[in-house]
């Protein structure tokens, strides 16, 4: 018996092993089916406004072309999204966006065309979650980079202001990178904050200007000509406001009563709308007695239909229904996710049914670790995987110098014998009085607990004793558990652009299969 449990089973693999297929349409894998459901989508008025984006963000002429196809009637989109962080985020916005582009390259036919589309969530009003970067420097230290953006705006509506490219771009100076890489890197974030009106704007610049050439389409659902598309789904939703977070809740019981955990909750008057007020403040709506409340006003469902007549782009969805009004204005086929993102759409089906809208078939996008020279290498020498590293770095760490100094054996073969012992003890008491047997279990327990702490305690002790092994675990943290979380999940893809140059990580992202786990070396 471990002290150390094993972790319950990812979504993914559930999602993937079909343990999900309820709360799905479609089931894991089934692009035919997914291509092959009906699209009925307004392409003229897409393909115009994401034409006026992609212009004035002077996007490379291979996304025009994608847009062309894109007008095609039986065009389809594998359609995947992301916050608009600063310096893309974290890492898996690239992985996410290649996933796309892969997958549409693979899928797309003469007679149905196939195009990748990245959602930005310019809608999102959490600024906490976009204002900052991770980045990893040659000397392996840490740095966050972070800008001033108003709390409670959307990212769309933030002004990128004067100066605050050459900000970051004079924190980038400061580290320790590859010279000429960094002026690269200089050169592309001020050509697309050039172009950028918005905070969001420079996102989708910096996509365009990584991805562009693989005809990328970038969506800014704040764009004038793009919010009007929306107004069906928002409006069925103020007719009914309370219908789709009831679905919401429904899977979220249906889940639960399977053991697991939903992601998504909605509490009691709670809709899926957003208003933004006259400041840019956006705000939850409530629903009770027929009026619609949000922190400071109250409207009736008229109201909000006039407001959907002036101005679209003031009533926006929550997560519980953005999914349903991408899907309603484009010809989506699959939807890449991460692993939240997955989560969520369990409990999304219902939505999509009561707007009418076919639910997309689920791709869980695919993972990516780099790994740097002094990472694989370290990695090779202990036979070490960086999974191992992300998902019980202690106990590999410990387990590694006891074995170094031969300790490792010692512990398991006295836990064994102790086991031996107590099943032999057991065997001589419920002979005598079954009753005891519990007492004895309970007796092996805690000297197994007192066994683990003890090796715990004389592997930190070794680690103190050790520099050398210990110095090379701390550089395998530092790389793959940063702040300690997994790597992709918190650097930005602009610390391996400053080391190892954008085109060649790009490149290297661009030949990994859209599914899976994958690592890079460099």
């Amino acid at each position: 018996m471990s002290a150390h449990q094993p972790a319950s089973r990812p979504f993914r693999d559930r999602y993937l092993d079909g343990e999900l297929d309820a709360y799905f349409r479609l089931q894991p894998g089934n692009t035919g089916g997914a291509l092959a459901t009906p699209r009925a989508v307004d392409r003229d008025a897409l393909t115009a406004a994401l034409e006026r984006y992609a212009r004035d963000r002077h996007a490379p002429e291979a996304v025009f072309t994608a847009l062309d196809e894109l007008r095609h009637p039986d065009s389809r989109a594998v359609v995947t999204g992301q916050q608009v962080g600063l310096l893309l985020g974290p890492a898996y916005t690239l992985s996410k966006a290649v996933t796309a582009l892969k997958l549409a390259e693979q899928l797309s036919g003469d007679e149905r065309p196939v195009v990748a589309i990245f959602w930005l969530a310019s809608q999102d009003h959490d600024s906490a979650e976009i204002d900052h970067s991770y980045l990893l420097d040659l000397d392996e230290t840490l740095h966050r980079l972070e800008l001033p953006l108003p709390r409670g705006t959307p990212a769309g509506r933030i002004r990128l202001q004067d100066g605050w490219a050459e900000q970051i771009i004079d924190e980038l100076a400061k580290l320790n990178v590859n010279q000429p890489f960094y002026e690269d890197v200089r050169e592309r974030l001020r050509r697309s904050a050039e172009h950028a009106q918005s905070y969001a704007d420079w996102f989708a610049g910096l996509l365009y200007d990584l991805l562009g050439d693989q005809g990328l389409i970038v969506l800014d659902p704040l764009e004038p000509g793009l919010a009007p598309l929306f107004r069906d789904v928002l409006a069925r939703e103020v007719r009914d406001p309370l219908s789709s977070s009831d679905a919401i809740n429904r899977a979220a019981d249906a889940l639960r009563d399977q053991g697991l955990d939903p992601q998504l909750g909605r509490g009691e008057q709670a809709t899926n709308l957003f208003f933004e007020t006259d400041d840019g403040q956006r705000q939850l709506l409530r629903y009770d007695d027929g009026l619609f409340r949000s922190e400071n006003a109250e409207f009736t469902p008229d109201d909000l239909l006039s407001l959907l007549d002036r101005d679209p782009s003031r009533l926006t969805p929550a997560a519980g229904l953005r999914p349903v009004t991408q899907d309603a204005v484009l010809p989506t086929a699959i939807t890449v996710v991460g692993p939240g993102e997955l989560r969520y759409f369990c409990q999304l089906q219902g939505v999509y049914e009561a707007h009418g809208v076919a639910m997309p078939l689920i791709w869980p996008r695919a993972t990516v670790t780099v790994l740097e020279p002094p990472v694989h290498r370290i990695l090779d020498k202990f036979e070490l995987s960086h999974h191992d590293i992300q998902e019980r770095y202690t106990d590999v760490r410990d387990r590694v110098l006891l074995d170094l100094h031969g300790h490792a054996e010692a512990f398991d073969h006295h836990l064994d014998e102790l086991e031996r012992l107590a099943d032999h003890l057991v065997e001589h008491v419920r002979a005598i009085d079954p009753t005891l047997e519990r007492t004895v279990r309970r007796g092996e327990g805690y000297i197994e607990t007192t066994f683990e702490t003890l090796r715990d305690k004389s592997a930190r002790a070794l680690a103190k004793q050790d520099s050398i092994y210990s110095r090379q675990f701390r550089r395998l943290h530092a790389h793959l558990l940063p702040e300690d979380t997994p790597q992709e999940r918190i650097l930005s893809p602009f610390s391996f652009f400053l080391k190892f140059g954008a085109e060649n990580v790009v490149r290297e992202f661009l030949r990994l299969e859209p599914h899976g786990d994958h690592t890079i070396r460099f």
